[in-house]
């Protein structure tokens, strides 16, 4: 077909609207305007394809389709710019990859104009998929607010170009859109976060997704935030990418019930530790006799190991009576998530060990956790206000391991420790004193039996 030529402007030059005002150079005249002013000279590039830079007054004078090619929280702005320079009788467009709130920008921008005709569209394609010529690919279009015979025209251009124009609600967009184009940007990104990269035994498949990637990388942030952030419809579908990815990945273990044979049960705590007389507690009550354990120390350590599947149960201490939350647990618990199947108390007693060669008079600290030194906080106060007190990072902030440790002589012979009884009899070290705890017998310590959370699924 032929289309009598008339000018198109341009607003926004940057990658995507440089190509595609190539595009349309070859059949009109193009005026273009980048946005914001103040950029780097695009005028050699526009020169190259015989489109002239100007200002928006000018464009909007002279062009009677403007396409808006600007980011999708740049729009309304853009609208605002050129509202005070279109004429009657103009045509607007807009190229963002969301519809919707685009749609409802230049509606609500636009509204005093009821003379400008408004069309909505997303090209499905950029650059880079459009490297080899338009033929075959879509655009999807949509008539906001705009006279069917300009409508249709640019339906027929769109046609002549080779492009298979669809038509399609903003909402119907967005909903489709968010299960194609936002849940393929993610992960795109999230492939260049692994850092994954060609290797010599690719196979297709690979080199299809290593092709996505290297599409995506192209596209500028800005626009992968839009993407995610504009579509209503794609929040609910990154929720489920990640569920699905969670569900996959749990359907490589085998579940195992609380009683099955070979139970594994990791323990945010050494041997020795309240966490371990917790689970054993736990474990008599409930009949739970076949199983092993892990002493993983921390709550990181435990919740990753759940993760994995190299555990099947955790034990982890959650709040005490005294000392309050234990946050080390609650900051693990929001990074990784897993279900609580049980809530259960215990009394706990701390007691002051030391290596039993090590005179008393000549020790000088107290370590433990510091939930262990919370409890005990007004106690040591009245009777040992003289020990300095401190608590071990990483692995050694659990006490058991620090009881062990005062036994191997890797901590300082002057060091004691508040630990459960239990540790003295393992460890072979010497009770100075017994029952440390502020609330005596009513210290009771709160602790949580639970499971990967996509078993549930």
């Amino acid at each position: 077909m032929s289309v009598d030529p008339f000018a198109v402007g341009i607003v926004g030059y940057g990658r995507f609207g440089q190509f595609w005002a190539a595009v349309l150079a070859d059949r009109f005249p193009v005026l273009v305007v980048d946005l914001p002013d103040g950029q780097a000279d695009l005028s050699p590039i526009a020169a190259e394809h015989g489109i002239q830079m100007t200002n928006l007054e000018h464009l909007c004078a002279e062009a009677s389709t403007i396409f808006l090619c600007v980011p999708i929280n740049a729009l309304a702005g853009a609208a605002r710019h050129i509202k005070a320079h279109l004429r009657p009788g103009s045509t607007v467009i807009d190229v963002c990859s969301v519809k919707m709130r685009p749609a409802q920008d230049l509606l609500d921008t636009l509204s005093d104009l009821p003379d400008v005709n408004l069309i909505a569209t997303h090209p499905m394609f950029g650059p880079d998929s459009a490297s080899r010529g338009l033929d075959g690919l879509t655009i999807v279009t949509w008539p906001l607010r705009s006279d069917p015979t300009v409508y249709q025209q640019w339906e027929m251009i769109f046609q002549d170009l080779g492009l298979n124009v669809l038509e399609f609600s903003p909402e119907q967009h967005d909903r489709m859109a968010a299960q194609s184009q936002a849940v393929a940007q993610m992960l795109g990104r999230v492939m260049t976060q692994l850092g994954l990269a060609s290797t010599p035994i690719d196979t297709p498949a690979y080199q299809h997704l290593l092709a996505m990637k290297d599409m995506v990388s192209e596209d500028s942030w800005e626009l992968f935030q839009d993407l995610q952030t504009t579509n209503p419809f794609a929040l609910a579908m990154r929720f489920e990418l990640e569920n699905a990815l969670n569900r996959l990945s749990s359907s490589l273990y085998t579940p195992k019930g609380d009683h099955d044979a070979g139970l594994s049960i990791g323990m945010q705590g050494g041997k020795g530790s309240f966490t371990h007389e917790a689970a054993k507690y736990y474990c008599r009550a409930n009949g739970i006799s076949d199983y092993s354990v892990a002493f993983l120390y921390t709550a990181d350590n435990v919740l990753d190991a759940l993760q994995r599947g190299e555990i099947d149960r955790g034990v982890l201490v959650i709040q005490n009576a005294r000392g309050g939350v234990v946050m080390e647990t609650i900051q693990a618990m929001s990074r990784v998530r897993c279900d609580i199947q049980r809530v259960f108390d215990i009394v706990i007693s701390h007691c002051l060990l030391h290596h039993p060669d090590a005179a008393v008079e000549d020790i000088d600290t107290v370590i433990s956790h510091p939930q262990a030194l919370a409890q005990c906080k007004t106690t040591l106060a009245r009777q040992y206000s003289h020990l300095a007190q401190t608590s071990g990072q990483g692995d050694l902030i659990d006490q058991a391991l620090c009881a062990e440790h005062i036994a191997e002589g890797l901590l300082p012979p002057t060091t004691a420790v508040l630990a459960p009884k239990m540790c003295a009899d393992l460890y072979g070290l010497a009770i100075h004193a017994e029952g440390l705890q502020d609330l005596g017998e009513d210290n009771l310590t709160t602790f949580v039996w639970v499971r990967r959370r996509e078993l549930l699924q």
